[in-house]
């Protein structure tokens, strides 16, 4: 299995796992698509509609459907920001517990896979895949 298939592959278990985890806890109308979305609004504090679309690689309408269906459910909100024509996307109270719960979950997750794997070992793949990271977006930023 190819490495980029590879990734691929857990992202969506990941995510499966994360959004069933969600759903159990009592947070709706959520999707794998959807929750992909919050943690970038987390990471870039005071992001833009514009500036997450382009960080998920979304089209700004397609950003605008997933964005409304999350205002529609309360997980987030939107607030002016200087540039009069773009509104900065914020979580709201019910989207921060999301957060925390899926937090939560993923610690656990990680735990879990520290006791199998080895705690030295799983240090050592998230090293190596932030060097992926780093090596794969440095030829995109080229």
């Amino acid at each position: 299995m190819s490495i980029c298939f590879l990734s691929l592959e857990t992202s969506k278990i990941f995510n499966d796992l994360i959004v069933k985890k969600l759903q159990d806890e009592g947070f709706e109308d959520l999707t794998n698509s959807l929750i992909t979305i919050f943690p970038y609004i987390v990471e870039f504090e005071n992001i833009s509609i514009s500036n997450l679309s382009l960080k998920l690689g979304y089209t700004r309408q397609a950003m605008h459907k997933n964005l409304k269906r999350l205002e529609q459910s309360n997980y987030i909100c939107f607030e002016s920001s200087d540039n009069k024509k773009e509104k900065i996307v914020k979580l709201t109270k019910k989207g921060e517990e999301l957060i925390e719960v899926a937090n939560k979950y993923i610690q656990e997750i990680q735990e879990e896979i520290a006791t199998k794997l080895g705690f030295k070992e799983l240090n050592q793949f998230i090293k190596s895949q932030e060097i992926i990271f780093e090596i794969l977006n440095s030829k995109v930023k080229n």
